[in-house]
């Protein structure tokens, strides 16, 4: 919706994968984070250069090239670099390039997702272990089931069968065809829709048994604030307790 609209043609998904690797190697290029994991993968790419002893960076790149190029303010910490992956060689690009990865997969549909990225991860000498494993749920609450469900119409279009593959950009177009093809079944199948803030323990804790690390809220409820307030002194005590 975004690079269409400003007149930029939408690659096919081995572009888009191939340019977000390309970018991840600059990234980390420019942060001088030279790990000897990172070190294992530069001698499997012949594309990715060398430093030189000044830290000035060359790549040449099949989308991105740098011609001595260098970040004169580098973090002077270890920023974690995370990537958004559902399909297999993006999971696999994760495992080897970044320090964790943001999976939409629900705790009974993660098993073969974490196996996929954890081997990607040791085949570079990295321990999958230390890694980072996020998951991203959609909430709604609201003691309202009706408004809570309401609350989450606008990511009926999120459900759409190969909506990044369909040639749309108009919100609008998607909108409709998202009330056309996506039952209100699968939608509520999509969300944690509660009308007890407690209600939500039970599938956080599920998240976590299942191996995620960390767990980013995804809260679309009809009161944000009041959500905020109520999660924070009910759930979030749980759980702060529970690691203790």
């Amino acid at each position: 919706m975004n690079e269409v609209s400003l007149g930029f043609d939408w690659p096919s998904a081995n572009t888009r994968l191939e340019r977000t690797t390309e970018s991840i190697k600059i990234i980390k290029k420019l942060w001088n984070k030279r790990s000897s994991a990172d070190k294992k993968i530069r001698t499997l790419d012949i594309n990715d250069n060398n430093y030189d002893k000044d830290d000035f960076v060359n790549f040449n790149g099949q989308y991105f090239k740098l011609k001595n190029a260098k970040l004169y303010t580098p973090p002077a910490t270890n920023i974690p670099l995370y990537m958004a992956a559902s399909g297999r060689e993006a999971i696999q690009i994760a495992g080897r390039f970044t320090d964790g990865l943001i999976t939409t997969s629900k705790p009974n549909n993660s098993h073969d997702t974490f196996d996929i990225f954890n081997k990607a991860a040791i085949e570079v000498g990295k321990n999958p272990d230390i890694l980072e494993k996020i998951a991203k749920p959609k909430i709604s609450y609201s003691e309202d089931y009706d408004k809570a469900f309401k609350s989450c119409e606008f990511w009926r279009s999120s459900q759409i069968d190969n909506a990044f593959d369909r040639d749309i950009n108009d919100p609008r177009i998607l909108e409709k065809i998202a009330r056309e093809e996506v039952s209100d079944d699968v939608l509520r199948k999509s969300i944690l829709i509660v009308t007890s803030i407690e209600e939500l323990v039970k599938p956080i804790e599920e998240y976590f048994k299942a191996g995620f690390t960390q767990i980013y809220i995804h809260s679309t409820s009809p009161n944000e604030i009041e959500f905020i307030k109520i999660f924070a002194n009910k759930v979030l005590p749980y759980f702060e307790e529970r690691n203790k």
